[in-house]
Formats: structure tokens, C-alpha cells, sequence
């Protein structure tokens, strides 16, 4: 009994430090946005681009290695706690790599093969977490609770780098931060990687799914609300967050507090969730009779696109008072995005935990779970190419609204203008995703060195002659 106690307590370990572990390389690639490019010798005004372009490359590797574990497990592959065992280990090991990569290259470093190790630890991620579900499934709620948990973690490693550092004097925050954030990460999984196989070391697959026999258009009959409700609204996320709003609408500085606030909110919706769950009042119950309320769910996802609404008009009609002021409010537009991430991760929570439960009451269908995981894995690539092709078109044009493209057009014109034009540029973007040179793919420019020459002339009658030439070597981009 006490043996059996025992192994329950380190099974929730594994799964809180698990769930913990998964989010840090997400975050160590999108929320540092704007020191790693000062790492790397790029100006923070290109951070819309290189979040985006991460991004997009994030999802697409992500959900490449989902799908992969998702096909294995439908086709009932054997050995997925042994995989498991070998999957945290790698994980580790690309924090290992990412960490050396980093923290090597001299001046501009190297950024291309910092994002490919970026992109190797996705693909890795995508495996790891997919199994670690199925694997960890007695004790899913510690990795659910642990998976917002992380955002706070870096949220608050953030705020105490940045004070300490500051009190201490940190000569380089935009390599120290990174690199300690590489390490934590590294240390996670590491963690993971160890307790796991102390927890799992002999231990067979869990046994088959306890669902309901529902055939698969049956049961996708039945929680068709959940899933879309997921799939509509996660996916919608990654259009708009965090490239513009909030950085493309405020800038770097006032957009990096905006974005580490969410990663503190981001907590608010699963937690509750998670709260509701325990007192028997949650999402994972058939949404019928008197638990049809869950279907107005669906408010969060209009809540969402009507915030979706007001960020692409605060970047088309700068002259409205009410762009005015979301664009010079930190409060305001603050307000307005965590809104529309709590929103989303309404949906996001709500959805998978109603998803497999539409069938038989008390009964959980792991068809209807993992095709929930694929769609809406699927989904935010799309939105987020759409996202991509979106910053993208509308960077041409910011600077000169005298060649502004739809001057002259319809509101409906222009709207379908700025979607094609979008679709047209992400289409471009699937077919270059991944690429061998980010530095250009980022500033859509090639880098030349100039040369600058400062002279202390005399002015007098006397010829012109030059003292102490200063060289000022200036990396441009033109």
C-alpha cells in the first residue's frame, strides 16, 4: 500500500515537472524575441517579422511530430513508454545544443543554426508531448495544471533577471538572459528526463482507450462544439498574437511588459477550469441537459474575434480616436490582449476537456482526443501563416500611406484585398518556411558593411588636414 502511494505521489511529479518542462522551448523561442535578435545584431524593429517567421516554422515541426505519434498510436504502435524514455533525454539534449549554438559565433553568432536547433527540439517536443499524454494519462490534471504554471515560471524569471541584473550590472542582458533561460530549460528536462525513467523503467503501455464504441463520424457527431469551438478559436490566437498585438501596435518596449503580463494571465482560464473540474462543475461531461450551458462557450471565441476587429483597424485607419488611443495606451491595448489570449485559452481548455467526453457518460473516447489534438495543432499553423503573410504585406506599405493599396477602395474591396493578399504571401511562405539564411529572411534585406569615417578637420587658412581618423564600422541594412 505504501509502495502503491509512493508511486502515485512520483507519477504526479512526473507529469506537473513534465507539463512544466514542455512549454519552456515555445517560450524560450517566442518571448525573447526581442534579445535574441540583440543578440544576433538585428534591430528590435524587426521583431514582428522574427516572431511570426519562428513561429510559423514552430507549428509546422511541432504539429509534424503530433501527427507522427498520432498515426504510431492509431495504428496501435507497441513501446510508447519505452519511446518516452528516449524522447526526454533528446529533448534535453537540444537544450544542450541550443545553449552551445548561442553562446557561440562571435558578434552576429549563429542565428540560422540557433533556429534549426530551435526547430530539431519542436519536432522532438512534438513526439515527447503527444506520448507523454497517453503515457501520463492517470495523472493528466498535474500536466494541465503544470502547462500555464510555465508561463509564470518565465514571466517571473524575466522580472527577477531584469532587477538583479540591473542591481548587479549586467554588461550583455541580451546574451545573459537567453542563455539562463537555455539553462533552466535544460535543467527541466533533465529533471523530467530522470524521474520519468525511475518512474516508468519496466512498466508496459497504458491499457486500451476507455471510451465509448461510438464509430468515428458518430462520436465526432456528438462533440463537433468542443472541437471547433477549439480549432476556430486557439487557431485565431496565433493570427494576431504576439506579432501584432502587442508589438506591432506599441512597439518593443512597451509590447515586452504587455507580453509578459499575459504569460501570468495565461494562467487564469485553465486554472479555473481545472477548479471547476474538481468540484464535479467542469467541461468533461456530456454537454447535454443541464450541462448544455457549456455550449455558450462560443461567447470567448466572439469576444476574441471582436478584439481580432479592433487590432487590424488600429493598423489600417490610424486618424480614429479609437486607434489612437489603443496605440498610444499601454493600458488600453494591454487590456484588449490579454483579453483576447484569455479568450483563447477559454477555448483552448474548455475544448480539449470536452472533446473526448460527448460520448457515454463518465467515459473518455481517445479517438475524439487525438483528432482534437490534430485539428487544432492544424489549425494554428494556418492561422499563423495567415498572420505571417498578413505583417508581411502590410510592412510594405506602414511607412507611405501616400502608396497606401486600398486608398481608394470599398471597405469590402479592401478587406478582400488584404486577405488575398496575405493568403498569397503565406502560400509564398509555406513553400519557404524553413530557410537557410534567417538574417536576410528577417530584415528582407542584404546587410552591408559601411565604413564611416569621422574627422577632426582644422579650419583654419592652413591646408585641411586630418587628426586621429576614427573608423566607425556600422552594420546597415538598406
Amino acid at each position: 500500500m505504501a509502495d502503491k502511494k509512493e508511486s502515485d505521489t512520483l507519477g504526479k511529479i512526473v507529469a506537473f515537472l513534465a507539463g512544466l518542462s514542455f512549454y519552456q522551448l515555445p517560450y524560450l523561442a517566442l518571448s525573447t524575441g526581442k534579445y535574441t535578435l540583440g543578440r544576433f545584431m538585428i534591430s528590435p524593429s524587426f521583431v514582428s517579422i522574427y516572431i511570426n517567421r519562428i513561429n510559423v516554422s514552430f507549428r509546422i515541426i511541432t504539429l509534424l511530430g503530433i501527427t507522427t505519434m498520432t498515426i504510431y498510436s492509431q495504428c496501435k504502435g507497441p513501446y510508447k513508454t519505452q519511446l518516452c524514455m528516449a524522447f526526454f533525454p533528446l529533448l534535453h539534449l537540444c537544450y544542450i545544443f541550443l545553449l552551445f549554438v548561442y553562446a557561440s559565433g562571435g558578434a552576429q553568432g549563429h542565428m540560422t543554426l540557433y533556429y534549426w536547433g530551435i526547430l530539431i527540439g519542436s519536432f522532438v517536443l512534438g513526439l515527447c508531448f503527444t506520448t507523454a499524454v497517453e503515457i501520463l494519462s492517470a495523472n493528466v490534471v498535474c500536466l494541465l495544471a503544470a502547462l500555464p504554471m510555465a508561463g509564470i515560471v518565465v514571466s517571473l524569471y524575466h522580472l527577477s533577471f531584469l532587477v538583479i541584473g540591473s542591481y548587479v550590472g549586467v554588461s550583455d542582458v541580451n546574451y545573459w538572459l537567453v542563455v539562463c533561460q537555455i539553462i533552466m530549460g535544460a535543467l527541466l528536462t533533465g529533471s523530467s528526463a530522470i524521474l520519468y525513467i525511475v518512474a516508468y523503467n519496466g512498466k508496459s503501455d497504458p491499457g486500451g482507450s476507455q471510451g465509448d464504441t461510438d464509430p468515428f463520424m458518430t462520436a465526432l457527431a456528438k462533440a463537433w462544439s468542443p472541437i471547433l469551438l477549439i480549432t476556430l478559436g486557439y487557431g485565431l490566437h496565433s493570427a494576431f498574437y504576439s506579432a501584432i498585438a502587442p508589438y506591432k501596435l506599441i512597439g518593443v518596449r512597451k509590447g515586452y511588459t504587455i507580453d509578459m503580463t499575459i504569460l501570468f494571465t495565461s494562467a487564469i482560464a485553465p486554472l479555473s477550469v481545472l477548479v471547476l473540474k474538481e468540484y464535479g462543475m467542469g467541461p468533461n461531461k456530456p454537454w447535454r441537459n443541464s450541462d448544455a450551458i457549456w455550449h455558450a462557450s462560443w461567447i470567448f471565441f466572439v469576444i476574441e474575434v471582436f478584439c481580432a476587429v479592433i487590432f487590424a483597424c488600429s493598423l489600417h485607419f490610424p486618424e480614429w480616436r479609437l486607434t489612437k488611443v489603443v496605440r498610444s495606451n499601454a493600458l488600453v491595448l494591454g487590456f484588449l490582449t490579454v483579453l483576447y489570449d484569455t479568450c483563447a485559452q477559454a477555448t483552448r481548455t474548455i475544448g480539449t476537456n470536452g472533446a473526448d467526453t460527448q460520448g457515454q457518460e463518465g467515459k473518455s473516447n481517445n479517438i475524439m482526443n487525438t483528432f482534437n489534438t490534430f485539428t487544432y495543432s492544424l489549425s494554428q499553423v494556418i492561422f499563423a501563416f495567415l498572420g505571417d503573410g498578413y505583417v508581411k504585406t502590410y510592412s510594405k506599405y506602414e511607412h507611405n500611406r501616400e502608396r497606401w493599396p486600398t486608398k481608394h477602395y470599398t471597405n469590402k474591396r479592401a478587406f478582400w484585398f488584404w486577405t488575398w493578399s496575405a493568403t498569397k504571401v503565406s502560400y509564398h511562405t509555406l513553400g519557404t518556411a524553413f530557410t537557410t539564411d534567417l538574417r536576410s529572411e528577417v530584415i528582407g534585406k542584404r546587410e552591408l558593411l559601411f565604413i564611416v569615417y569621422a574627422d577632426e578637420t582644422d579650419h583654419s587658412s592652413k591646408p585641411t588636414k586630418a587628426k586621429d581618423p576614427k573608423v566607425l564600422k556600422i552594420v546597415h541594412g538598406i
